[in-house]
């Protein structure tokens, strides 16, 4: 591998790191989390050509792949492809996903009970 491909594959490797370090860590499936996967996979893939001159590294591949998670961290989709009221109220239930917005706002709150988290509500009540 020549000098100026392990230079390429080091700053794709930033990159990548720099990219890991700025997803935001989902809190609502800590066991499937994307930021954790994303930092195994980046070290799996940039471990082996770093430290074997001949280990085989596709370099447009792993620029694409970058560029679409760039994409995905930037919400470019979401400005491009804006969601119309006619998806985001549906005439059957106009207020499912402000209530689901709600619910996981609600669980970022930790002093928050299980009905209050599920409702959306401040202070859940129960009993007569």
């Amino acid at each position: 591998m020549s000098q100026a491909a392990r230079t390429e594959i080091q700053t794709l490797y930033r990159s990548y790191l720099r990219l890991v370090r700025d997803w935001p860590a989902d809190k609502v499936r800590p066991n499937r989390d994307m930021k954790q996967i994303l930092a195994t996979r980046v070290e799996e893939t940039f471990k082996q050509p770093l430290e074997n001159e001949n280990a085989p590294f596709d370099i447009d591949d792993a620029k694409k792949q970058l560029a679409a998670l760039d994409m995905l961290l930037n919400n470019s989709f979401m400005t491009k492809y804006p969601l119309s009221d006619k998806i985001l109220q549906p005439a059957g239930n106009p207020k499912y996903y402000s209530g689901l917005i709600s619910s996981l706002e609600a669980t970022k709150d930790s002093k928050k009970g299980p009905l209050a988290r599920l409702f959306g509500s401040s202070q859940a009540s129960v009993g007569p």
